[in-house]
């Protein structure tokens, strides 16, 4: 075999693997992403801090198996959510900022990750095209307060 088919074949090879790659290093930033900007408030293992940061393990997987829920949970990121929620039957008067700073890719590295947290099935396909569309439509908290009650009532945030 000459240099040059070699040279092809690992080419090729290399180029195949490139989308494998790609998609590992998105859900090693989302960690990292989660890891220096989330878990402070909500846990290293998104477990929440009783009374004031929800749990995220178990739940951002089941949200965002829903196109609503989906944008749910990039409408909480990109514009924040403050004032009393319900989860588990246990209240929360936390504060989550906006992360509006954050890139929609960025965005959507951590909403991928948190997603297989506490979760045994494949990390939801939350896309930076979806953080965009949401992006095109801010809302002020009171509009993200009502969106979780809805959606709460619903069903689709358990």
């Amino acid at each position: 075999m000459t240099t040059k088919p070699r040279f092809r074949i690992m080419l090729s090879a290399f180029l195949g693997l490139m989308p494998l790659m790609a998609s590992r290093v998105i859900a090693a930033d989302g960690a990292a992403l989660y890891q220096g900007k989330c878990a402070m408030c909500h846990g290293p293992a998104a477990a929440g801090r009783p009374g004031t940061f929800p749990p995220l393990a178990g739940r951002v997987g089941q949200i965002a198996g829903n196109p609503d829920g989906k944008a749910y949970l990039a409408a909480v990121l990109v514009n924040g959510l403050h004032g009393p929620i319900t989860v588990n039957g246990e209240s929360y008067k936390g504060f989550m900022p906006s992360f509006r700073t954050l890139s929609d890719e960025d965005i959507a590295a951590v909403l991928a990750y948190v997603s297989t947290l506490g979760n045994s099935t494949a990390p939801v396909g939350i896309s930076a095209q979806d953080v965009t569309s949401v992006r095109a439509a801010p809302m002020d908290a009171a509009a993200v307060q009502a969106k979780r009650a809805a959606l709460q009532t619903a069903g689709v945030i358990p």
